[in-house]
């Protein structure tokens, strides 16, 4: 029988984390998650049947976590207030990587696998990364990261993401050139030099994905409120000379900017992309990205639905569906959307976790 890995959850969402051990394959419980919003909690219930979800992690003691293998945390990103003598474990009171951290030292999992914006690197001159890592390696965690584009993990959607894997009292190495990212590898030559506690874990990670673009998720009936349907917008697409038979590519292929006297709106909400392409990096607000289709012959722009969103960040139609069933606003699902991590992405580096360190142990 396969084996089942206990997981604990922090800054669940959704679930992404979760959805992504579900496409992997892992035989997982669910013993502890946490998650403040209300809405998210509702979203994840709704696809993950638990009674092990919590609230604010902040007000939870880190002895009350049960035990697990795995603890899992997609954190915000929070600046250190470091002053004079730099304390480690002490100077990441009052951010949230603090609640991680805190359970570390107390429940010390066999393996941690986290996930930040792709900023943590460069973040407040490089102090918090260098802090996080720090903080780690006074755990006794023996830690590799790097920088994935979801887009690598076969969805269409270019979506860059710090993710860090660490394992309890793991045998040491020196990095390796990282594949991915000039920053990262400037950054593993330092720790290098320091002698940290590194192995090398994500330069091997291949996740052998087909290119997939935008019109491979696109839903058909959308509803008349999503397109633009201004006089003015149908004047200007009537007068425009765009280049429309354009072959696919795991790119980004921005077609055109409404003019601001045609749309009014920010330059970034004024864009407009081929489905031929990918989607630029989804955020948490209504503004979802605009794409320019072919309505029986009529060319139309209209945004991304909260439906595509989930799609385009790689998570299944049943998972959408059963979120819509709680009723859930249009609002809330782009939030949710653009908050989560890409399951497809989550699923490749926990299949490579699973062979290497569960499976045959």
């Amino acid at each position: 029988m396969e084996k089942r890995i206990k997981i604990a959850s922090l800054f669940s969402g959704i679930g992404g984390f979760e959805e992504g051990l579900k496409f992997a394959g892992i035989n997982f419980e669910i013993v502890f998650a946490s998650e403040i919003d209300k809405f998210a909690q509702t979203s994840f219930l709704a696809n993950f049947h638990t009674k092990n979800l919590y609230g604010d992690i902040t007000k939870i003691k880190a002895n009350s976590v049960p035990d697990h293998d795995l603890l899992l945390a997609g954190f915000p990103c929070q600046a250190f207030s470091i002053a004079g003598k730099r304390m480690g474990f002490e100077d990441t009171r009052g951010t949230l990587f603090y609640d991680v951290a805190r359970i570390l030292d107390n429940k010390k999992p066999k393996f941690i696998f986290l996930e930040n914006v792709k900023n943590l690197i460069g973040h407040d001159g490089g102090k918090t990364i260098n802090e996080i890592l720090k903080v780690l390696e006074e755990l006794n965690y023996t830690v590799d990261f790097t920088i994935i584009n979801s887009m690598e993990a076969g969805i269409p959607q270019n979506r860059e993401r710090t993710y860090i894997f660490g394992v309890y009292n793991w045998k040491t190495e020196e990095y390796l050139p990282d594949k991915r990212n000039a920053k990262i590898n400037k950054l593993k030559q330092k720790l290098n030099i320091k002698k940290y506690t590194s192995f090398n874990f994500f330069n091997s990670l291949d996740f052998k994905k087909e290119i997939k673009v935008i019109d491979d998720v696109l839903l058909e009936d959308v509803d008349e409120k999503f397109f633009i349907n201004t006089k003015e917008v149908s004047k200007f697409l009537e007068s425009l000379l765009v280049e429309y038979n354009i072959t696919r590519d795991n790119k980004i292929i921005k077609l055109f900017d409404l003019p601001k006297d045609v749309h009014n709106d920010l330059e970034r909400q004024r864009r407009v992309y081929s489905t031929k392409g990918i989607s630029p990096t989804l955020l948490a607000r209504t503004d979802s990205p605009k794409i320019l289709i072919n309505d029986g012959g009529a060319y139309k722009i209209r945004k991304l639905t909260p439906e595509e969103n989930f799609l385009i960040q790689g998570f299944g139609e049943e998972f959408v569906k059963n979120i819509k069933k709680t009723g859930m606003s249009n609002t809330q699902m782009y939030k949710q959307s653009g908050n989560a991590v890409s399951p497809p992405v989550i699923a490749g580096i926990m299949k490579k976790f699973y062979k290497e360190f569960v499976k045959d142990d």
